[in-house]
């Protein structure tokens, strides 16, 4: 049920209709492998005509992927372009509470490991004032720590394969893992489109 005051795209924009489908399909091409339980979290930018209705645009996406255990958020905007995280709120702590992830994300001010909301929130301060891209997204998008320390180190050059991310360790197990994401996008977009709906293609946490 709507809430008194409670904006819906429906209510921002006559196309929201095009508007939401292209979002909904947007999280399943992007975000496939956190649908499925695969991954942890995927990160993509999607264009909004405003921050009302990318907020509106969360909300519904929500109120469908939350009883799921995954969950939408924004991260930071630039422009109309807004940068969202889709995650599972279980598999992302599990990995912030890794000692080595844990260890790492304190270099860059992060202090509760044990409250995924205080960790994203600090995230989002990084991507506020940093200058460039923030490192330690690699550890909330499940990337290996041997890899991002590896990207560091390199300055992004170097590595020993290039695929979801950059690989500097174990490449052999990477290529495999791509393989399977890649399997698992296909699949998911495929059946979106013969007409399946968001919630019943995401696994429950």
């Amino acid at each position: 049920m709507q809430r008194a005051g409670q904006s819906t795209c429906k209510d921002l924009n006559p196309n929201s209709l095009a508007m939401e489908k292209a979002f909904e399909k947007k999280i399943i091409g992007q975000c496939a492998a956190t649908l499925a339980g695969l991954k942890a979290a995927n990160l993509f930018n999607h264009r909004f005509p405003s921050k009302a209705i990318c907020n509106a645009s969360l909300e519904e996406a929500n109120s469908v992927l939350n009883g799921k255990g995954v969950y939408v958020e924004l991260i930071s905007n630039c422009g109309d372009f807004y940068l969202l995280l889709v995650y599972r709120k279980n598999q992302l702590l599990r990995i912030l509470t890794n000692p080595s992830a844990a260890d790492f994300l304190q270099t860059f001010g992060y202090q509760d490991n044990e409250d995924t909301d205080r960790m994203l929130k600090r995230l989002k301060e990084r991507f506020r004032v940093s200058e460039q891209f923030p490192h330690e997204i690699g550890i909330f998008l499940g990337y290996p720590i041997e890899d991002i320390k590896g990207f560091i180190k390199n300055h992004g050059e170097n590595c020993l394969l290039c695929g979801l991310w950059k690989v500097y360790s174990n490449p052999t197990k990477a290529a495999e893992y791509f393989k399977k994401i890649d399997k698992c996008n296909h699949i998911y977009m495929d059946v979106y489109l013969r007409g399946r709906s968001l919630a019943d293609m995401t696994v429950a946490a």
